[in-house]
């Protein structure tokens, strides 16, 4: 198994100013190199003039056809090795955060030994760089932002508050907007909180730390966005763009003489691109409510809708509690009707995955299209019982010569076990694991998709 990375290098020291300050300085080169598996790796931090705490990420990528497991790292004792997950499905990527507590200035070099499910040999990599300056002791030690040990570190809990200052306006106007208010969404802790202001602008105290952030107002359309919110000055200012007037219905004109336009092509295109026939296969459990799974879902699906074609069918099954047909098979002819119901769809109840799993494919079978794309596309944020016969009905129906059947699973979230369980059946399935974690991947995620397996 090989793996690519990039050489990213930061820094990260305290300043005692009144309260505990986080400054952090990162490089990144758009460069990704392949190293063979017999060389070394190395992260070179280069020389840094003075610090406390030293942190640098390097990115793995799994090249290898099934999912990969990190067991373990072996590091000198000022080493901490963490990862956001252990689990990275075929194809997919995780970023490793490499922690330094020096204990002296100087050149260092040490060599960290990586162990995988892949190979018994460990995955070496060297850690190398030189510090010219280690600052006082007497410091706060560096926070650990794994929500596993609360923001301990060096045993005392360090309540790294922020004031996050926002300001509300009107896309169009400029004018402040006083009934505007922001959930921040904890990454780390899926924790959420809810602020309102009446003025138009908002001072909340909130944790440091990577959020999911959701602006409405009454009269304007949802604004979604991800953030790191560290120690800072000045304000952020949040533009809501007003939501669009219904069109008036008008008397119909006569018109004379009919004006001849191009025609716009379609990213659907019927010369370059099969007929489809998708099935969704939605979990609408009571975990997909977060605003970063299943509205960021629905917006992909609305995307997908727009190029749609009247030779395309689309199939909603979802489960929750039960697994239903939302929206039997129609065509593109009748994606309006696709919208309005996946627009009502809410979640809640447990997972009945499997029963989903077995009706989703049997829909598809029933509405298959010969010389086409036939797709069913897994939407979910956890996983579920899948049992052999599940599998073996993925597998035979992802092979078969005359009714192949291709499985697409869309993760959300960062659970371990929920992504290896899609990675593995996306693997029977013949598709491939798309994970999703903002409004920017979901517009693309499913129409790429369709079309990369649809097109002649």
């Amino acid at each position: 198994m090989k793996f690519f990375h990039p050489f990213v290098n930061s820094m990260m020291k305290y300043t005692p100013i009144g309260i505990l300050l986080l400054f952090s300085l990162c490089y990144s080169p758009s460069l990704w190199a392949q190293i063979p598996e017999a060389e070394p790796r190395q992260l070179d931090f280069g020389t840094i003039d003075e610090a406390s705490f030293l942190q640098s990420y390097l990115v793995i990528r799994n090249t290898g056809n099934k999912a990969l497991v990190l067991l373990r790292a072996d590091a000198p004792k000022e080493f901490t090795i963490s990862a956001g997950r252990k689990i990275i499905p075929a194809g997919d990527t995780i970023h490793l955060r490499f922690s330094i507590r020096p204990t002296k200035a100087g050149r260092f070099s040490e060599r960290i030994n990586l162990y995988h499910n892949g190979s018994q040999q460990a995955y070496p990599i060297t850690v190398k760089g030189e510090l010219r300056n280690l600052l006082s002791k007497d410091l706060a030690a560096c926070v650990n932002f794994d929500p596993k040990t609360n923001g301990q570190a060096g045993g005392a809990v360090i309540p790294l508050i922020t004031k996050h200052t926002t300001i509300f306006k009107d896309a169009q106007t400029g004018k402040l907007i006083p009934e505007a208010s922001i959930l921040y969404v904890s990454k780390l802790t899926r924790e959420k909180s809810e602020r309102h202001t009446s003025t138009g602008e908002l001072v909340s105290n909130v944790p440091i730390g990577p959020y999911a952030l959701v602006v409405t107002a009454p009269g304007y359309q949802t604004l979604m966005a991800e953030k790191y919110i560290a120690y800072s000055g000045g304000a952020e200012t949040f533009l809501l763009a007003p939501q669009p007037e219904k069109k008036k219905e008008v008397e119909p004109v006569e018109v004379v003489e009919p004006i001849v336009s191009a025609p716009v092509p379609s990213e659907l295109d019927e010369r370059l691109f099969k007929p489809n026939n998708v099935v969704f296969l939605i979990d609408v459990s009571g975990s997909m409510k977060e605003p970063d799974k299943l509205p960021l879902l629905k917006r992909s699906i609305f995307t997908l809708l727009e190029p749609i074609r009247p030779i395309d069918k689309i199939t909603i099954v979802t489960y929750g509690t039960e697994a239903r047909i939302a929206v039997p098979t129609v065509t593109g002819n009748d994606k309006d009707r696709v919208k309005n119901v996946i627009d009502t769809l809410h979640a809640g109840g447990v997972t009945a995955g499997s029963k989903g799993l077995q009706l989703a494919y049997d829909l598809a079978k029933e509405h298959f299209i010969a010389g086409g794309n036939n797709q069913i596309i897994l939407a979910t944020d956890g996983a579920f019982r899948v049992s052999g016969k599940d599998r073996k009905m993925i597998r035979s129906s992802a092979e078969s010569p005359t009714q192949k059947l291709i499985l697409t699973s869309i993760g959300f979230g960062e659970k371990e076990d929920a992504l290896g369980m899609l990675g593995e059946l996306s693997q029977l399935g013949g598709g491939r694991l798309i994970v999703v974690h903002n409004a920017h991947e979901a517009d693309r995620a499913l129409l790429d998709e369709i079309k990369q397996r649809s097109k002649k």
